[in-house]
């Protein structure tokens, strides 16, 4: 008589019994099968006895397949493989287990169901529980083929699985940030109007060289643009207390990257971080993180706004510095890195706002809408080089390479598959900051509407409020907080799709 541990199980067996490998495997690979025999011995191939801790089994093919039976009569079980949602989810979980194992995500997203449950749930869809059990049986017990079981899900389910997480993306916005999501149609306009402006003018601007400035000088320069703004005598205090307490953190800027940040530390403590170039853009990177400090002294602003002080203060600091003699390039500088990271922003985010607001406006979004817009946009090109040419022949210069003549032959279904994959990969990789980003966009243009309005100390007085209350605000009662109502497109001319 041998002995051997699986998990909580304790098999029993006799030494003629050759697969004993392989049972145990199998009972690994099936824990939620075998979950009411935690504790307990099972025995297989042995005379049976009068001990109650003991499971006598003379077959284990056949005491597996009545197990799974028994399991799949359950009504919880059969109303769960019957839910419209569960292949979607099923993928989306295996997608993150595939991360997390690969190191491929940035955050610990749920991944909570078994990896034996999951490819339970996945098997009965794949093989009909109902009409395949044998075939189901033997895949349970030997993983056969489930790369192929991957492929299926992933060529049957990936616009499914795409519109499920547009789904939670959506409830989220919703629950958490209702003023966004009430206004996302006007929101996705206005930022495609201005990215197209940014997108023309970047290119013709160029870096400046600033002065360097120490830090001694910095901190004397932040305490006069304190007082410049008519900050609270508790904002000056917090800075000290930082100071005193090694909570600001500057970090010489290596690579050319921007780092700065609010962020926890490895202690649980909230510091502030900045990369310095030992310019004096260090000072507005600076003023940025520190309002980000201020403001989160309360209770968590929501997300569209988050950004909204610091991009409001970022602003008056370049514009102090001139003031107080700094070369005008200064603002030039800091609006130009601003204009550029929102570019930078839109362009990774544009797709994923448009698909939101495409499945609350219509709902579920097919292959078959992604490929439309492609192939318009295809024709049109195809159509565009035919005039360009024959405004070429006609001037005496025609356009010698044929192939450019030729309409685009793309495998479009092969594109939008492609696209698909990869959004769906980035919300796995990053889970809901896949949406992160979007405050950047909205906070810079409600900062360039209050500051365009020039309402002078009063604006001072009511940001130094919200800076301090942000968790009470949304981007409605910023609006109207400071009468800047034109700056989003009203609801009657809401972008059609």
């Amino acid at each position: 008589m041998a002995y051997m541990q699986v998990g909580d199980i304790r098999l029993q067996y006799d030494d003629k019994v050759v697969d004993i490998k392989k049972i145990s495997q199998i009972i690994e690979f099936n824990k939620y099968l075998f979950s009411d025999y935690k504790g307990k011995i099972i025995s297989i191939g042995l005379p049976v006895s009068s001990n109650n801790n003991v499971v006598y089994i003379s077959d284990f093919n056949k005491f597996f397949d009545n197990l799974l039976k028994a399991l799949l009569q359950d009504k919880n079980v059969a109303t769960s493989l019957e839910h419209p949602d569960l292949l979607p989810a099923l993928y989306t979980q295996l997608l993150v287990k595939k991360s997390i194992q690969n190191g491929d995500t940035v955050v610990m997203l749920n991944d909570g169901i078994s990896d034996d449950m999951l490819w339970f749930m996945i098997a009965c869809k794949f093989f009909d529980y109902r009409t395949k059990f044998n075939e189901l049986s033997d895949f349970l017990k030997y993983r056969y083929n489930s790369e192929c079981i991957f492929n299926w899900l992933r060529e049957t389910q990936r616009f499914t699985t795409y519109n499920y997480l547009l789904k939670i993306a959506s409830n989220y916005l919703r629950e958490y940030d209702l003023s966004f999501f009430d206004n996302i149609g006007e929101i996705v306009s206005k930022m495609n109007e201005e990215s197209i402006a940014l997108a023309l003018s970047l290119p013709n601007e160029s870096d400046y060289d600033l002065p360097k400035v120490s830090l001694e000088d910095l901190e004397k320069i932040f305490f006069d643009f304190l007082n410049s703004i008519r900050a609270p005598e508790q904002w000056k205090n917090l800075y000290t207390k930082l100071k005193n307490e090694n909570k600001i953190l500057f970090e010489d800027s290596i690579d050319g990257l921007e780092r700065s940040e609010v962020f926890l530390d490895v202690d649980g403590i909230r510091k502030i971080r900045v990369t310095t170039d030992g310019t004096i853009k260090c000072f507005v990177s600076f003023v940025h993180e520190f309002v980000h400090y201020v403001s989160l002294q309360g209770n968590m602003p929501p997300f569209s706004l988050f950004e909204f002080p610091s991009i409001y203060y970022e602003r008056v600091a370049a514009n102090y510095l001139v003031q107080i003699g700094y070369d005008e390039n200064i603002i030039k500088q800091v609006i130009r890195d601003r204009n550029q990271n929102n570019l930078d922003i839109y362009s990774s985010l544009f797709g994923l706002l448009m698909d939101i607001c495409k499945y609350n406006k219509n709902g579920v979004i097919t292959k078959e809408d992604k490929i439309e817009p492609l192939k318009k946009s295809m024709e049109i090109i195809y159509e565009t080089r035919k005039k360009l040419a024959k405004i070429c022949k006609e001037a005496g210069d025609p356009i010698e390479d044929l192939e450019f003549l030729d309409m685009p032959n793309y495998n479009y279904e092969e594109l939008v598959n492609k696209e698909c994959d990869e959004n769906i990969t980035s919300f796995i990789k990053n889970g809901l900051l896949v949406l992160n980003g979007y405050q950047y966009l909205t906070d810079s243009y409600l900062v360039n509407s209050i500051l365009e309005k020039q309402d002078g100390d009063n604006t001072l007085d009511k940001m130094i409020f919200i800076t301090e209350h942000l968790e009470d605000f949304n981007i409605e009662k910023i609006i109207h907080y400071f009468g800047i109502d034109s700056t989003f497109l009203s609801k009657s001319k809401i972008l059609k799709w």
